[in-house]
Parts: C-alpha cells; sequence; structure tokens
C-alpha cells in the first residue's frame, strides 16, 4: 500500500472518490457546490504539511501551511529565486487581521475590488514567517475568489501560501491539465475545479503606496 492510499484510510475518506497516480492523490471538487467531506480531507492534509495545487479565480495555484517546512519546497518545486516573496491566502477579513495591517481605508479598497483578481501588498504581522516574504516587511494578500479554495482556508484554519503552479517563467496554467508534469510529481494532492474563470495571474498592487507592480 503507497502513502496516498494510507493517507486517505488514515482520514477515513472514500478513496473512490479520487484517482491515484504515482502516488499522487487527484480530487475533483465541484466549483460550485464544492462536497464538504473532500474539502474537510484537504484541509487536513494541508495542516499535515502536505502541498497541493488548488483552483483559483484566476490560475492553478500550489501552497501549504504558511508555517509550514514545505514553504521552502514550494520555492524548490517552482525553481523560484528565494528573494521573489510568496504571497498568501485567506479565508476572510477577520483571518487577514491576524496577520496583516489593515487600514481603514485599505479594507474599503480591497472590498471594493473583492471579485476582481488583484492581490494586494500590505504590511505583515511577526505570525508571518520570514521566508514567506523573503524577509521583506510586506507581504501580497489574497482573498481569492473561488468558492473551493476559501472553503479550505476555512476549514484549515489559517492562512495558506499562494503563487501560480509552474516553474518560475512559464506560463502559468489556466486548467490542471496545462499544469507541467515537473510540478504534478513533487505535490501531494491535485484538485480539479475546471478552467478558473480569469485565467491570467493576478494583477498587484502596494496598498502602502498605490502603485501598480503589475498589471
Amino acid at each position: 500500500m503507497d502513502g496516498a492510499m494510507r493517507f486517505l484510510m488514515l482520514c477515513n475518506f472514500d478513496y473512490r472518490a479520487v484517482k491515484i497516480l504515482r502516488s499522487k492523490i487527484f480530487l475533483r471538487i465541484d466549483s460550485k457546490n464544492p462536497e464538504k467531506d473532500r474539502i474537510v480531507f484537504v484541509a487536513k492534509a494541508i495542516k499535515e504539511g502536505k502541498i497541493v495545487i488548488y483552483p483559483t479565480d484566476t490560475v492553478y495555484g500550489i501552497g501549504c501551511d504558511i508555517n509550514s517546512d514545505s514553504v521552502k519546497r514550494i520555492f524548490e518545486i517552482k525553481k523560484r529565486n528565494s528573494e521573489k516573496p510568496l504571497s498568501i491566502a485567506f479565508s476572510d477579513f477577520d483571518m487577514a487581521k491576524k496577520y496583516v495591517f489593515l487600514e481603514e481605508k485599505d479594507e474599503r479598497f480591497i472590498k471594493e475590488h473583492i471579485h476582481e483578481p488583484y492581490t494586494f501588498i500590505v504590511g505583515k504581522k511577526k505570525n508571518v514567517p520570514d521566508i514567506v516574504t523573503s524577509g521583506k516587511e510586506g507581504v501580497g494578500v489574497r482573498i481569492i475568489d473561488h468558492v473551493v479554495t476559501r472553503g479550505i482556508i476555512d476549514a484549515v484554519g489559517i492562512p495558506i501560501i499562494t503563487t501560480s503552479a509552474n516553474i518560475s517563467g512559464r506560463k502559468p496554467p489556466r486548467s490542471v491539465e496545462e499544469i507541467d508534469d515537473e510540478i504534478k510529481r513533487e505535490v501531494d494532492i491535485i484538485i480539479d475545479s475546471g478552467p478558473c474563470r480569469v485565467g491570467k495571474p493576478s494583477k498587484i498592487i502596494d496598498l502602502r503606496s498605490r502603485e501598480v507592480l503589475r498589471e
């Protein structure tokens, strides 16, 4: 019995709902009515340090618990320069305020653009590990407009890393089919919820200066 199947059984999860290929768990989750047991299963895996590929409103992302040793692995999997920070995804504003500094005007701006594909740079609090931000004082914040991923983060109870599921410099994937095999081989769970709505990376705006860093 391989590790993937053993993990499914330890979670008392109906393994007939998934496909296991080369010890990777491929899990289909409905993008409109997510199956609660599958959300809980993924959340449990993240809490145990697993690395997950998941859908967002923009492109497919790769992430883990922000406090996990797996954060370093994400840099390695993506072949990403460690001096390039990662962003963090939150389930809601209440969770975000525990980890980042949000002025009233910033929160208002984010709420006005919550359904748009933005990443907002704000000041981080001490409970955001330096490895995530490459030692910088700011961090990218996303409250992802996708019911599956927000449901997973809510079930985890803490934020997760969010960065596109591609080798750095290559095209970010809009669907699971577009994800490089190099990436798929290195993660633990791959969630398929169909094509992402936007299909390109989020815009980045630094709310401290209102400077647009990426269109």
